[in-house]
């Protein structure tokens, strides 16, 4: 009998030594809309260093009409671009979703951006969606794809 509860004695140990800590994703996710938020802020005050940080070093960076980024230079070069190309003060993000992994290590947003975007003929409205996908590295969520389009026709239709 003394073996009998020896052995499940050892069992609930092992059992609670492997279980996962449960983790709050809905605290996750609005740590990602923040980050979202903090995003455009830095974007309106042109501040690419703050949005670089954002990015895990190997990140894939995927705009519409732009290089696709898979490195810090590149990425550096198209956030510049971008940038240059819209009325800051104009912008306006939205969040749409935020989901975060039941392990709490992936989790991504989508949403939505309006802005004017600066033309040779003058300010035109614009608007994009996009999808960014996260990754908890050393405890600090980080891009690791972000994807946008346009939903303005392309020029000449």
């Amino acid at each position: 009998m003394r073996k009998i509860a020896v052995f499940f004695c050892t069992c609930i140990i092992l059992i609670g030594c492997t279980s996962t800590p449960k983790v709050d994703t809905v605290a996750e996710a609005e740590a990602l809309r923040s980050i979202e938020n903090k995003w455009v802020d830095a974007a309106r005050a042109g501040d690419i260093e703050t949005i670089l940080s954002y990015y895990a070093p190997n990140a894939v960076d995927m705009g519409y009409n732009e290089q696709l980024s898979i490195d810090q230079i590149t990425r550096r070069k198209e956030i510049q671009s971008y940038l240059n190309s819209i009325e800051l003060k104009s912008m306006n993000n939205t969040t749409e979703d935020a989901v975060v992994s039941s392990s709490g290590d992936l989790g991504f947003t989508r949403g939505t951006s309006h802005y004017n975007k600066i033309t040779p003929d003058g300010l035109i409205e614009s608007s994009d969606k996009w999808v960014t996908i996260y990754q908890k590295i050393d405890g600090k969520w980080k891009v690791i794809v972000n994807i946008s389009n346009s939903n303005n026709p392309l020029q000449g239709e």
